[in-house]
């Protein structure tokens, strides 16, 4: 059955929908029910490129909830019931473990979202599905499409799945609970649809509770952060000498939040456990599947409880525990180790199971099938084993010694998490060393202890032509393609004959719609060796783009020698048949790219397409069902099949499975799919059920055009100029050629417009910046001079647009934001004030507005009034922003510094103990004293000790500085040496003086460094009002700003 409709009925605080189907005491509901919610607002219309791009951000926050209802799908048996909110990302909201009433994870009772993710908004708890470039991924808080059903064999299923716009890739996840076994499942299907490699990203993160009695159940000997550096040992910190498998034990470092990637041994499950509950969860999954095993916490000090309080209302801390397809979330410095980006390749469908259970009275876990989790513990003279069933069975229990000998052979019958217990004498010097039950091995005592490095090697050169090749491909691994492109220019100046390097220039020139150069380049590729699949590949796809057609199947068919690129190589042939209406050979070639890729998606719709055009209609729905089966929420199949039967229930079949954020996006991707087959009715046809927009409008305006159907084509052109123009951000490379056509048709600013987003996003800035230039007409549409000015680099002109947007928007606080931040970095203070200033007195509801205000204020001095805005400023920051707390230590110290310069004392010591303070209004937690940075406030409060003759307490406040052990990076560091100095520990001073200045890149640092320690070092009285003010810039020199 496909999806459930409802009618809601108010009972209590749920309005219960729906239908509710029952099949073996395992069965689902639909219906929906109301939260307490804080809710996101604020989108940005403005285009953000980079890793964001085609979506945009939220920026509104509240701390005031309001009653929402949120659709739920519910699953349930004997022993679980599973929460599933599909309007929020298709999270597992809760997991009630019905014997115990146990929550398994973190079911958070308030929807509070905060920003935290990709886009902005994130809400604490369950489990969270990630795909595509980075974690939390744009769909995490958005509706998704989903449908539920009944299963044959008496399982229930929720599958939830959207498109990722970042590359194109479909994912889908199928939430099933089963009838009769103490688990459920969460089935991934992800599919790169399109004929490129992409990035390589999926991590699906589990909150739980975190309490002080939690242990983390985690194979492994070493644990490696996002860089790919190793941390520390694991589960014992050799360092810090603590268990940190025990969450209680990560209470040191404060100002830090914890995120330990688990490696080092064969394992295939982690899970965690509460003693004082003594109940706990656990994760299996077949290891190649799931290689990444990680712990996130926030710092055990007020540093992470201001996020509790931040993210929910009364359910207290949680901790993440995460399961990847990689070993590490990998950041960019990961490239520099062993844990490099890798590619998804064109048309790769992978295909993964994860097993999630409760657990209890085990408070070890040595190992897990899915038979179950096992505890085997040896005492003095007898091992106890402990068997936590997970299916129901009867068979022979055969225990083996050291000797190869079966000391226990027993028939026994498990039930499902019905604890089973034996006890095994064995002499002194025996020891048991497999466990099986039938012919599954449960336990083996071995050393699973891996070799895998995970320290790169010494004296790799990153400044050879492969160390830049490799720089760049993992670039474009992260979609970070404007930085890759000149390492791999600099490589092949480097070795101009370098295959790989070429080959990846060619794709980020066809990523760059610059289809000639990329055909160029595979073509020197292949002059070099022309058998090269990588090469082939990427000159078969240039030439594709550009109509050349036998060069294109000429590029295919030498990649298919490859078997890593033979499926794809095949689909692309495929593909070219069927253009040019070869659908036999089409179909043929169809068939082949499914035999070493059987879940190949594309494969398997082009042949649904060959069979339906050649009229072989039984075997196109043999075809769809396949489809289906692997990916039931297709929209394809359900597209063709109204196609098939015309009628108006198939077509509201088909719409009904379109759920998610953005439906045009799924219209607008599968109509460009058949644009790219050739088949432009069926291109039409869908287009022409999407909701209008401009980019829409265009696109069927031009296939009016293409089928010769003028009236429609000059309407829909009109519709474009009518539409709704906000947050409309082209993306598709499709979209060139349409808008082109739309700009030659309309003299209109709108295509030019789009056309030049689409152009910028293909970091093509010069293209862009012309066509922007082209328009001559007045625009009244904000967000275009606002991108304007992106593009422009004379700044008269850029002030000028960035004018232009404030006075067509001026509630809108973006373009005033962007007109102040232009003049602070022109340095035109007073001008920024006076931008600001107004703006902020009329709307004081954003915290950002705030900081800017603020920063505007300090730098024009006016530093008491930057005190009382940061009075009153309540903050719910992104994740990582200390830029709150940074603004006011920097206005409290210079407050402290202008009182020193006038002698008022009292008012200086007031201000420095001010500045130690952590305001909670300012959504910044105090980490652990030890963990503070005071130097800068130490050093003031030994000047002031000097100047009312306390030596002693002048020496102690020096001590603290000398003896900080804090960063040697920053510019207090400088202090820390005067301080030694003026300790008496001259030489030692003039020691690290000296070092410092050697690691200093930056020459005007070191100058000025050297001038003030020679400067001060013998001074009697070392306060420099200028130069303490130059050290008290330093707090907030880099603010705060967002990876992507």
């Amino acid at each position: 059955m496909f999806l459930m409709k409802s009618t809601p009925v108010i009972l209590g605080l749920f309005l219960i929908s729906m239908y509710s189907f029952s099949q073996h005491n395992c069965q689902f509901k639909e219906y929906t029910a109301v939260y307490n919610t804080y809710p996101y607002s604020d989108a940005n219309p403005i285009p953000l490129f980079g890793k964001i791009y085609p979506y945009f951000r939220y920026d509104g926050y509240t701390t005031l909830p309001e009653k929402k209802s949120w659709k739920i799908v519910e699953l349930e048996n004997d022993f679980l019931k599973i929460k599933i909110f599909p309007e929020i990302g298709g999270k597992i909201w809760s997991v009630i473990d019905k014997r115990s009433g146990k929550e398994m994870f973190y079911g958070n009772e308030v929807v509070k979202f905060r920003d935290i993710s990709l886009r902005g908004p994130w809400t604490s708890g369950g489990i969270e599905f990630n795909y595509g470039v980075i974690g939390h991924s744009p769909s995490c808080s958005f509706p998704v499409d989903y449908l539920v059903r009944n299963n044959k064999d008496g399982s229930v299923s929720c599958v939830v799945g959207t498109l990722d716009l970042l590359t194109r890739t479909y994912w889908s996840v199928e939430i099933n609970l089963p009838k009769d076994k103490g688990w459920f499942t969460t089935k991934s299907l992800w599919h790169n649809r399109t004929g490129s490699p992409q990035p390589y990203y999926n991590w699906v993160n589990t909150a739980i509770t975190a309490k002080n009695d939690l242990k983390l159940i985690y194979p492994g000997t070493y644990n490696i952060g996002h860089d790919g550096m190793l941390i520390s040992y694991w589960p014992v910190d050799s360092i810090q000498k603590k268990n940190i498998s025990l969450w209680r034990e990560n209470n040191f470092k404060s100002n830090e939040y914890k995120s330990y990637h688990v490696v080092g041994r064969s394992g295939s499950y982690f899970g965690a456990y509460w003693e004082s509950d003594n109940f706990g969860w656990l994760h299996y999954a077949d290891r190649e599947e799931r290689l990444g095993k990680k712990m996130f916490s926030w710092a055990l000090s007020d540093v992470g409880k201001i996020w509790e309080e931040l993210l929910t209302d009364q359910n207290g801390q949680y901790i993440e525990l995460q399961s990847g397809r990689l070993f590490n979330q990998n950041m960019v410095s990961s490239s520099l180790t062993p844990f490099k980006q890798i590619l998804f390749q064109p048309y790769q469908t992978d295909v993964w199971t994860e097993y999630w259970f409760p657990f209890e009275e085990m408070k070890e876990v040595k190992n897990v099938t899915l038979t179950g989790a096992i505890d085997v513990e040896k005492n003095r003279n007898y091992y106890d084993i402990s068997i936590y069933p997970l299916q129901a069975g009867e068979d022979t229990l055969t225990v083996y010694n050291n000797d190869g000998q079966i000391i226990k052979k027993e028939h026994v019958k498990l039930g499902v998490r019905q604890l089973f217990s034996l006890n095994i004498p064995v002499s002194d010097n025996e020891e048991l060393t497999r466990i099986f039950y039938g012919n599954r091995l449960l336990w083996q005592n071995e050393d699973n202890r891996l070799n895998r490095p995970v320290k790169t090697v010494d004296d790799f050169d990153w400044d050879t032509g492969y160390g830049k090749y490799l720089r760049g491909r993992d670039l474009m691994g992260f979609r970070l393609y404007d930085r890759a492109e000149p390492y791999m220019k600099e490589s092949l100046e480097l070795n101009p004959n370098h295959i790989p390097s070429l080959v990846e220039l060619a794709r980020l020139y066809s990523h760059q719609m610059k289809y000639d150069s990329a055909f160029s380049v595979a073509q020197k590729a292949l002059s070099i060796d022309t058998y090269d699949a990588a090469a082939n590949y990427e000159y078969g796809c240039a030439a594709f783009r550009l109509k050349k057609y036998f060069d294109a199947l000429d590029g295919f068919e030498v990649a298919s020698l490859s078997e890593s690129y033979r499926s794809a190589a095949y689909t692309k042939i495929s593909e070219i048949y069927l253009v040019r209406k070869d659908l036999v050979q089409s179909l043929e070639y169809a068939q082949k790219s499914l035999v070493n890729n059987q879940n190949n998606i594309q494969g398997l719709q082009l042949a649904y397409l060959s069979y339906s055009l050649t009229g072989e209609s039984k075997k196109a729905g043999e075809t769809g069902k396949r489809i289906l089966e692997l990916d039931p929420l297709n929209h394809f199949v359900r597209f063709e099949n109204y196609l098939k039967r015309g009628d108006t229930q198939a077509l509201a079949e088909f719409k009904d499975g379109i759920r998610n954020e953005m439906p045009e996006q799924t219209y607008l991707e599968l109509g460009t799919w058949y644009f790219q087959l050739n088949l432009p009715d069926r291109s039409l046809k869908i287009l022409e059920q999407s909701p209008e927009t401009p980019v829409v409008c265009y696109w069927k305006s031009f296939l009016n055009d293409a089928l010769h159907a003028e009236d429609e084509k000059t309407v829909n052109l009109q519709k474009a100029l009518e539409g709704k123009l906000s947050f409309q951000f082209p993306f598709r490379e499709e979209s060139k050629e349409i808008l082109e056509w739309a700009i030659k048709e309309q003299p209109h600013w709108i295509p030019r417009y789009l056309l030049a987003l689409l152009y910028r996003s293909r970091n093509r800035n010069n293209e862009a910046y012309n066509l922007m230039s082209s328009v001559r007409e007045e625009v009244d549409f904000a967000p275009f001079h606002a991108f304007f000015a992106q593009l422009e680099t004379d700044l008269a002109t850029k002030e000028g647009y960035l004018k232009k947007a404030v006075s067509l928007a001026p509630a809108e606080w973006r373009y005033i934001s962007d007109l102040t931040r232009y003049y602070l970095a022109n340095n035109e203070h007073i001008k920024a004030l006076e931008t600001i200033t107004p703006f902020y007195k009329k709307y004081s509801n954003s915290y950002l507005m705030g900081f800017l205000y603020i920063r505007a204020l300090i730098k024009n001095r006016h530093y008491e009034s930057a005190e009382k805005i940061l009075s009153d400023l309540v903050v719910l920051p992104a994740e990582g922003n200390s830029d709150g707390h940074r603004l006011y230590r920097q206005t409290k110290l210079m407050l402290a510094a202008e009182a020193l310069l006038e002698d008022d004392i009292p008012k200086a010591q007031r201000k420095i103990e001010e500045a130690r303070h952590y305001p909670r209004n300012l959504g910044v937690g105090k980490p652990n004293d030890e963990d503070i940075d005071f130097r800068l406030e130490d050093w003031l409060d030994a000047l002031i000790a000097q100047k009312i003759k306390k030596p002693d307490e002048q020496d102690e406040y020096l001590k603290k500085v000398a003896f900080s052990k804090k960063s040697d990076n920053s510019m207090h560091y400088l202090l820390e040496v005067l301080a030694f100095y003026r300790l008496g520990e001259k030489q030692h001073a003039n020691d690290m003086m000296r070092k410092w200045s050697s690691v200093q890149n930056d020459p005007r640092v070191k100058d000025w460094g050297n001038t003030f320690y020679h400067t001060h070092k013998d001074k009697e009285y070392a306060f420099d009002y200028k130069a303490i003010v130059e050290i008290i810039k330093s707090i907030t020199s880099a603010e705060f700003i967002r990876l992507f």
